[in-house]
């Protein structure tokens, strides 16, 4: 069926058209429908359910009243959903919109307990069915036979309006409510995972680090020995050196890997201090660069363009988190290409009070593909193969909470590259302002200039 304007139609006889959650129009259809059943009410019903089942199961307590014709109609192309009540003592009117769309799950809808407005109402409802072909007239000879109590005070609506924008006062607090318990559970679950994840780590740590201690121990002893007698094994001395080196390079990095892991699942203590965001991420840059310049990767450090206030931080957890964006970048960018570090307000600092601080890490690397998108911050998961630990952005993400901030994936095209940002809170107590210092760019790319 086309369009029929139902929405323009009700909104402008409603007594308070807005948006409202869902369960303040099922709670009034609720009492609608309870009122003409408890009160064997006469005259005509029409409705509208859109087949949503919380709707239709209260419009079954409609059916079968005596003197009480109930007729469902069938959805428009406007997706309006409504209860059009009209008797001979009470008269109501509800519609809502089903093709709404909110964050906290509104609907665009309204009411109205006026006699003459639900007649208008229920009227051109009918009158544009049938200008739409439909088989209406029996419905507007009913509705004409209505007879309504013109005996309608006003304050009945008055009284409506404020008890509905109470009811959703509270629906809304309701629903930020569950929202926040919806965000605490997540965070205990989280904890409960660390903890066993801890608790784990820690006896796995403590049982393979004494064999691979011994290990160590012994190519060490073998390559001391091998040096005393080098001369006489010929063409065997330069294998059996390379195969102890490899022996000894695997313990280090399986050594490396359990540091990662018991530290992953220790708690954070974090050691607050004044701390000059912009000269933390030049030092941390300028330490990092060798690694750039050997891959010939360019690395830049945009200075900004705004005075960036120092923050309440721990330095030493926000470079390691900074330091695992770096490597990262580093290991997703090709030789020749570019990754650009920046640091700046998320709004400008004249717009906000204490606006999050940005340090943000974008390269021109590979980009990472939509399915993994969900994945990137889950403990353990890695896209680098035996290479990776998958801890390297869940640290980070654990540090940045920590201190009450988050790590982001701002954009992602794939073999175009990605930008990372660590978002941090600045709402702490005043601290001396510090002047920021100028840009960092590595010596590979002045070289190169």
């Amino acid at each position: 069926m086309k369009h029929l304007g139902l929405q323009g139609l009700f909104g402008h006889l409603c007594a308070s058209p807005g948006l409202y959650s869902k369960e303040t129009f099922l709670t009034l259809y609720g009492c609608i429908t309870r009122l003409v059943r408890d009160y064997h009410l006469s005259g005509i019903v029409l409705t509208c359910t859109l087949d949503d089942p919380d709707f239709e199961t209260m419009t079954h307590a409609l059916d079968d009243i005596p003197k009480l014709p109930l007729y469902r109609l069938s959805a428009t192309q406007d997706k309006v959903g409504f209860l059009l009540m009209l008797t001979d003592r009470l008269c109501a009117g509800l519609f809502w919109s089903g093709a709404s769309q909110d964050a906290f799950k509104m609907f665009e809808g309204g009411w109205t307990f006026h006699p003459g407005d639900t007649r208008t109402m229920a009227t051109q409802l009918l009158t544009r069915m049938k200008d739409a072909g439909l088989d209406v007239e029996d419905k507007l000879k009913l509705l004409e036979e209505v007879g309504i109590d013109r005996r309608y005070d006003d304050k009945l609506n008055i009284l409506t309006i404020s008890l509905v924008r109470g009811l959703e006062h509270r629906n809304r607090e309701l629903v930020l409510a569950l929202d926040e318990v919806q965000t605490l559970n997540k965070r205990n679950v989280d904890t409960e995972r660390l903890a066993a994840i801890g608790q784990l780590s820690s006896v796995l740590a403590h049982e393979i680090r004494n064999p691979l201690g011994l290990i160590d121990l012994y190519a060490k002893l073998t390559e001391d020995r091998l040096a005393k007698v080098i001369e006489s094994l010929g063409d065997q001395r330069e294998p059996l050196l390379k195969n102890l080196s490899l022996i000894r390079q695997a313990t280090n990095s399986l050594e490396g890997i359990l540091s990662e892991l018991t530290q992953y699942s220790r708690p954070l203590k974090l050691a607050l201090q004044s701390t000059d965001i912009v000269q933390l991420v030049s030092d941390v840059c300028e330490f990092y660069q060798p690694s750039y310049a050997h891959k010939e990767v360019l690395l830049t450090v945009v200075p900004p363009d705004t005075e960036i206030e120092p923050i309440k931080a721990d330095g030493e957890r926000i470079r390691q988190a900074l330091i695992n964006l770096l490597k990262n970048a580093l290991e997703a960018t090709k030789p020749g290409k570019r990754v650009t570090v920046s640091v700046s307000y998320s709004v400008p600092a004249a717009h906000s009070v204490h606006p999050p601080l940005h340090v943000t890490v974008r390269d021109e690397g590979t980009g990472v593909s939509p399915a993994n998108m969900a994945k990137l911050f889950t403990p353990y998961f890695s896209t680098k193969g035996n290479e990776g630990t998958g801890l390297g952005l869940a640290h980070s993400r654990k540090i940045m909470q920590a201190h009450g901030g988050s790590v982001e994936l701002l954009r992602s095209i794939p073999d175009e590259g990605s930008t990372f940002a660590l978002i941090l809170p600045t709402d702490n107590p005043e601290l001396p302002v510090m002047m920021p210092i100028g840009g960092y760019s590595s010596d590979l790319e002045q070289a190169k200039a």
